[in-house]
């Protein structure tokens, strides 16, 4: 994992070139885990067969996708944490084995997708809910 910077730049997305890499698994059509090398880079998910390669099997745009934390699941007595990439016509599921490789994956794909939480920017005092075709402040 690393983080390459480029000289002339202001901006901190234009700075960072290259967010994250590291092992993921997918799970196949045929149901076997597979592990793949993965690297963010800019907007871009490459993977690759293994960390060594040099070309990779393929890349999908993080512009105008979502990212959805899922539960845990059980695979071949294996527990892996999973989040899921929803493009606009599939979702990709991914997976991986270590509690920090997880949060490290989760938070670079949000960077990436340009991620942004109302709780991040404005300090959140009175919520409201719906309910009954009517607004209730939550107490």
């Amino acid at each position: 994992m690393g983080i390459l910077k480029q000289e002339d730049s202001d901006s901190e997305e234009e700075q960072t070139e290259l967010r994250h890499e590291g092992y993921l698994y997918k799970i196949t059509e045929s149901s076997k885990l597979k592990k793949l090398w993965f690297k963010i880079l800019f907007k871009d998910l490459y993977y690759f067969k293994t960390k060594e390669d040099t070309i990779h099997k393929g890349m999908h745009n993080l512009s105008g996708v979502f990212l959805k934390e899922e539960d845990p699941i059980n695979f071949d007595e294996k527990l892996l944490l999973c989040f899921s990439v929803i493009y606009p016509k599939k979702e990709r599921k991914y997976y991986t084995d270590n509690q920090e490789e997880y949060k490290e994956w989760v938070k670079n794909v949000q960077k990436a997708t340009g991620y942004s939480n109302l709780s991040d920017i404005y300090d959140v005092k009175v919520i409201y809910y719906f309910k009954d075709k009517n607004f209730f402040r939550k107490k």
